[in-house]
């Protein structure tokens, strides 16, 4: 039905009443019109699209409802803005929307999508919140008015159910195509510091660090660090206490590398076997000695009470450092690498773990056990440990991620959502970005290293991504979709 339009002396009468409304739990207080507010605004069930598994466990589309309730709008007053702060689920339905609002007394009225005439509100009416393809925008505002009984006609509210555009669980890959100053890079250990991916690595007989800095999340062209001292121990590198330790030199001398000068220098004169990662908590790094393990710490070193003698030379380590739960005092050091070893019962990675109220290593007995993939990697993102490398058995290289809730006593593989993605593309799709993991870690001879970089929530960066560096300098990003929502409340 059209409406008319009340005269305009209608409406300037009508302004001449006013009241005073509390919005945003009595943060603010502001002055509208009584008669033309919308009071309420609110979804009922809608359609969503989700993929389940068939009777072959195969992946299979179906459409499902989904109860809005649990979805608030938001009624700012002020700018006459609603909105549901927190977004609908990725596939829901709004090309048909049932709406309940609640409004001063009156008739309430709307202007439908690609319309310019308004028309009046039921109960029962489907409103489209759709996009607009014409302009590329996800979500398109609907105005609402309250047309009082006085004649008054309110300012219109702009309506946006908001959607998310991504599957929020579910990891997204970008490639860069970096290359680095010295050439294809082998036996690498990235590590993530003061904003910058840090590389160490071997070509030839040389040793090489270089950095990318990545702090809008985007990586730069990479920079060699200058004057570094030979024989480096790429697997050593290490990030503690600000800076970036290192063993090098025949003798193994332990350096340290300040990320804020890039500059290098020796740290004392000890000398280590091994470096087998670092307590940024405690700021302490855990080391090996004679065949024996223990603390470098305050430039002191100091045997465990009960040294570890397991540990496995000439293997890259990968460590990380949490608070315990039921007392910040207390911390756990987890790490882990290949399993060396050549016989039947080898076909597990070793994973190893310390416990700062015991200061000594125990070697972990996994009840869900982590294969031994080749060239493993393990990261702690998204409050979890996760592992994965090149193929191992029937396993195909970097086909999957292995999580660990537990402190690597048991690692499940991930079959949703957390994934390397190995399509190739589709020739009906050309400008559709794939990435082939396992063409890569091939192309590359199985060379590649990983960090991960933190929570920022920066102006320019909101972090929590994943950087896998491959041989030749090239870079895929990664990132879990919902870790990089920016929040509206």
């Amino acid at each position: 039905m059209k409406i008319k339009f009340l005269p305009l002396i209608a409406v300037l009468f009508a302004a001449t009443s006013i009241m005073t409304s509390c919005l945003d739990n009595d943060v603010e207080q502001v002055t509208y019109t009584s008669e033309t507010s919308i009071t309420g605004f609110s979804l009922g069930t809608l359609n969503i699209d989700r993929i389940g598994k068939d009777k072959d466990g195969k992946d299979s589309a179906y459409v499902d409802t989904l109860d809005c309730s649990e979805y608030p709008f938001t009624i700012n007053q002020m700018t006459r803005e609603i909105e549901n702060k927190d977004s609908l689920p990725y596939g829901t339905h709004i090309d048909k929307v049932i709406t309940s609002v609640t409004y001063d007394a009156g008739a309430l009225a709307y202007r439908p999508k690609g319309t310019d005439k308004d028309t009046l509100w039921t109960s029962t009416d489907s409103i489209d919140f759709s996009g607009d393809t014409r302009t590329m925008s996800t979500v398109t505002p609907i105005e609402f008015k309250v047309y009082a009984y006085s004649g008054a006609i309110g300012q219109a509210y702009k309506v946006k159910v908001n959607v998310h555009q991504q599957i929020p669980d579910t990891i997204a890959w970008k490639k860069f195509d970096n290359s680095f100053s010295a050439g294809n890079l082998s036996e690498q250990k990235a590590v993530y510091a003061n904003g910058k991916v840090y590389v160490f690595g071997k070509n030839g007989n040389n040793t090489q660090i270089e950095y990318s800095d990545v702090s809008n999340d985007n990586p730069t062209s990479w920079t060699p660090v200058a004057s570094i001292p030979a024989n480096i121990d790429t697997y050593s590198a290490t990030v503690c206490a600000g800076y970036i330790y290192f063993l090098a030199g025949n003798n193994k001398q332990l350096y340290k590398l300040d990320v804020n000068s890039n500059e290098i220098t020796s740290v004392g004169t000890e000398t280590f076997e091994m470096l087998i990662g670092g307590n940024d908590i405690k700021s302490e790094l855990y080391t090996v000695k004679n065949g024996e393990s223990g603390i470098y710490r305050e430039n002191t070193w100091t045997k465990d009470t009960d040294p570890f003698t397991q540990f496995q030379a000439d293997q890259p380590f990968f460590s990380n450092t949490t608070t315990a739960s039921y007392n910040s005092d207390i911390t756990t050091t987890i790490a882990l690498c290949n399993n060396p070893g050549t016989t039947d019962n080898d076909t597990t990675a070793l994973v190893f773990n310390r416990m700062s109220s015991d200061n000594k290593w125990g070697k972990r007995i996994q009840n869900l056990p982590l294969p031994n993939l080749e060239n493993v990697t393990m990261i702690y993102y998204d409050g979890k440990l996760y592992a994965f490398g090149g193929g191992y058995g029937e396993i195909k290289p970097f086909s999957q991620f292995y999580c660990s809730t537990d402190n690597g006593l048991c690692w499940r593989p991930v079959t949703e959502c957390m994934a390397f993605p190995a399509e190739v593309p589709d020739p009906e799709k050309p400008n559709k970005e794939y990435i082939n993991f396992p063409n890569l870690y091939d192309t590359h001879h199985g060379n590649y290293s990983c960090a991960v970089t933190p929570k920022l929530e920066s102006e320019t960066s909101r972090g929590n991504f994943i950087w896998i560096v491959w041989e030749d300098g090239s870079i895929c990003r990664g990132r879990i979709n919902r870790l990089g929502f920016t929040p509206k409340w």
